[in-house]
């Protein structure tokens, strides 16, 4: 598919909309159309034309098949009422074609929370903000209400960001083995188990160093997560090893959550818990993804749904504050009814935390090559997916059973352009999980693959929402790569030094 839009500001949002009806097609924005498109390619042009202090909005398709649509919407002059009204236009012409009708409407974006965190903050009411949801991004009433609860149950731990305050990232890029969905910069320790000591060693140098750069800008700690990769996948003693060192490193005086994501049930061990809780982590996740063994096994994980009952119920014992679970709806095989059975089962075991994500098919993830059947074709009937059909469940049952939902966010190429949410018991939301997606805190990252995103307030660009700009200094990915170039992480740690606060 060719979009000719010449307003290249409007390439971006006119992809994504189109990409969301045609998951496995690939689509080319440009400024113009310098030849014919080829036989069978569908070509989208758009126009934005001034009447006076108005604009005509307008969007003509030519599908591959010689089927013709048009349609435009008129709005005022400025460029993002423009941009949204031709967005709405070809939105409506693809749900025309295609007979499906997306949850989230023309907002692609990553954090659809900022959005009604942005209304709130301008005066608006509740009601209110659904409404702009539905009419200006003709987001479904339920998703709108979604994001009005998320921004409220979030509200009190984001005004609760200390002047100066970051969180601490520490990444642990190996896992027992790789699920088939996942994109992550991670190493099955099959493979690669020699690294880790050697990787240990100089993570725990970039710590020391993070730390005196943390001293030195006058930053203050609130929380620390350790991820992955899957952490508990290092020893109890090399746990240790690393999870002391930060206690040693870093000032704790402000530190209110620690967080180690556990993952996979068949690493955790008494031992390993123990370590944890020694130096004092209050939060851990033990992630199944399903109850269902034969999906876990068809997914390439290790373990068992009776050994992740087994983790959990050990964890319970140890005294940490939170417990989170993750489940994904959308597994390949997996059907509603055993999705259900498996978020019923969790619910039961009572986690202060489960996170609900959708099935996300990334281009590094063995799922890819499986992509277009999981993926549904651009053209098909509307109805119901079973994936959002999942999602919708959890929704309700979490409700019921008094859980809030206190993150969410979206990725590409998820089943349907659907979401991922966090939720929580009150009083037991991750605070690390709101300042990340928040994006107006400062994130520190230790480790392979580690992303840190300095943010400063009062310094926006143009367009900006919460009036701050972000800088990232990229940690080299593979563990390899991170041992091999470890200088050049170190040298690019010291521009943290040069960012204003």
């Amino acid at each position: 598919m060719i979009i000719v839009a010449e307003n290249k500001k409007n390439h971006y949002e006119l992809a994504n909309i189109a990409q969301i009806f045609f998951p496995n097609e690939t689509i080319t924005p440009v400024e113009r159309l310098e030849e014919p498109p080829a036989a069978g390619e569908t070509l989208v042009r758009t126009f934005s034309l001034a009447e006076g202090d108005r604009r005509r909005n307008r969007v003509e398709i030519r599908f591959g098949d010689g089927t013709e649509l048009s349609g435009e919407e008129r709005s005022d002059a400025s460029h993002h009422e423009s941009a949204l009204a031709t967005g709405r236009v070809l939105y409506r012409l693809l749900v025309q074609r295609t007979g499906r009708q997306m949850d989230w409407g023309v907002l692609t974006g990553i954090r659809p929370v900022k959005v009604a965190r942005v209304l709130r903050k301008q005066g608006k009411t509740s009601e209110e903000i659904e409404e702009i949801f539905c009419r200006q991004y003709l987001t479904r009433p339920e998703k709108a209400r979604l994001c009005i609860a998320a921004d409220q149950h979030q509200a009190a731990i984001i005004d609760s960001a200390l002047p100066h305050g970051y969180s601490l990232y520490l990444s642990i890029p190996f896992c027992p083995s790789r699920c088939s969905y996942c994109s992550f910069v991670s190493h099955s320790i099959e493979k690669t188990w020699k690294l880790i000591p050697e990787y240990l060693d100089k993570m725990l140098l970039e710590l020391k160093d993070t730390a005196r750069i943390a001293r030195e800008k006058g930053l203050r700690l609130q929380t620390v997560y350790m991820g992955g990769g899957t952490p508990t996948v290092l020893t109890a003693e090399q746990l240790e090893r690393v999870l002391s060192a930060v206690r040693e490193e870093f000032d704790f005086a402000d530190c209110t959550e620690f967080t180690v994501e556990g993952g996979r049930p068949d690493t955790i061990t008494e031992a390993k818990l123990d370590a944890l809780r020694r130096c004092g982590v209050d939060r851990v996740s033990i992630n199944t993804q399903t109850t269902n063994d034969q999906i876990l096994e068809a997914i390439g994980r290790k373990h068992t749904a009776r050994e992740f009952f087994e983790a959990f119920a050990l964890a319970r014992t140890k005294g940490f504050h939170a417990i989170n679970v993750d489940l994904i709806a959308g597994l390949p095989g997996e059907e509603e009814t055993s999705f259900r059975r498996s978020l019923d089962q969790v619910i039961a075991l009572g986690p202060e935390n489960i996170t609900v994500h959708s099935l996300t098919v990334k281009r590094a993830a063995r799922l890819a090559e499986e992509k277009k059947q999981l993926l549904p074709p651009g053209e098909r009937q509307a109805q119901a997916t079973p994936v959002s059909a999942m999602i919708d469940y959890s929704q309700r049952a979490l409700g019921a059973a008094g859980y809030e939902p206190y993150y969410l966010y979206r990725q590409k190429n998820t089943i349907d352009c659907l979401e991922n949410v966090g939720y929580s018991k009150p009083g037991t939301a991750c605070k690390y999980n709101i300042f990340i997606m928040d994006e107006t805190h400062t994130i520190l990252s230790v480790g392979g693959g580690g992303v840190t995103k300095m943010v400063m307030p009062g310094m926006a660009g143009e367009g900006s929402w919460d009036n701050v700009r972000i800088e990232r200094i990229f940690n080299l990915k593979y563990p390899y790569e991170y041992i091999s170039r470890f200088d050049t992480i170190l040298e690019r740690k010291q521009k943290i030094l040069d960012y204003p606060l």
